[in-house]
């Protein structure tokens, strides 16, 4: 593992508020739950997402989660507290690009990822924390095939990551509710599902302070907040985007007291 295991439990976007260049489909259906509620520009003009937040905070993450965007569209996320940049990502690909040493020759396509072959596609951008009162994000994508830009959800906020991380033998599940009927010749027929991912993590090696502020942050959110995860956070290619993702916790909270000035606890979280 690299960086240790990041939580972004309390969402500032969800409360900020919003405008954006154009919008189709309105801005403000980032801040609902459900796949089905997403944010659309009306052509690719390059397009600004802005959110003025509810009062100053600190925040050291920003997420573009389940976009639409190409392999060479560019995303751009600068955060301002009294009308100064006091952050600037400059302009980023929307997606990490096959490396030259592993991109095939009249295999993979020019500019291709292997993250977009993933049910689920986000940009997250890590910094430092920084103190704001509204944030903008740009994205430029003119040659996108869909002719609008989308986006379900975004994420800006201050992670919870433990001084020690999660423990090895971490269980990623991608439920697939797909079903198999067989006909009466013997045949089989697939009904198409959904595909979500579970993610069980052990935390055996909590000090008091991790614990008091975990268990401040998961009652808090408890099973119905969407919580961002990300196990692997700036690792960079298919680890970091195959464990990271919008989620609620699916098992009740609780911790161990097991030993002199250590607790351990296991979350389990699914796929929103």
């Amino acid at each position: 593992m690299t960086k240790n295991l990041r939580i972004i439990f309390d969402n500032a976007h969800d409360a900020a508020t919003l405008s954006a260049t154009s919008e189709a489909l309105p801005i403000t259906n980032t801040q609902r739950s459900g796949r089905s509620y997403v944010w659309r520009s009306t052509d690719l003009a390059e397009q600004v997402i802005t959110g003025v937040t509810d009062g100053a905070l600190s925040v050291n993450a920003v997420v573009v989660y389940q976009h639409n965007l190409t392999n060479l569209a560019t995303v751009r996320v600068e955060l301002i507290r009294n009308n100064d940049v006091v952050y600037d990502s400059g302009e980023m690909v929307a997606s990490e690009l096959i490396p030259l040493g592993e991109w095939q020759a009249g295999v993979d396509p020019w500019g291709g990822s292997q993250l977009t072959e993933l049910p689920n596609v986000q940009l997250s951008v890590w910094m430092p924390d920084i103190f704001i009162d509204r944030y903008r994000i740009t994205i430029n994508d003119p040659d996108n095939p869909d002719g609008f830009i989308q986006t379900e959800r975004f994420v800006v906020g201050s992670y919870y990551s433990p001084v020690f991380n999660a423990s090895y033998g971490p269980q990623l599940d991608w439920e697939d509710s797909s079903e198999h009927k067989r006909t009466e010749s013997g045949s089989i027929n697939t009904i198409s599902g959904n595909v979500f991912r579970r993610l069980t993590v052990d935390l055996n090696h909590l000090d008091s302070s991790d614990r008091s502020a975990l268990t401040l942050n998961a009652l808090k959110s408890g099973k119905g907040g969407d919580v961002f995860v990300s196990l692997y956070p700036e690792k960079g290619g298919i680890d970091e985007a195959e464990h990271e993702f919008l989620a609620r916790r699916e098992n009740s909270y609780s911790h161990t007291h097991n030993r002199f000035r250590n607790w351990k606890t296991q979350l389990v979280y699914v796929e929103v």
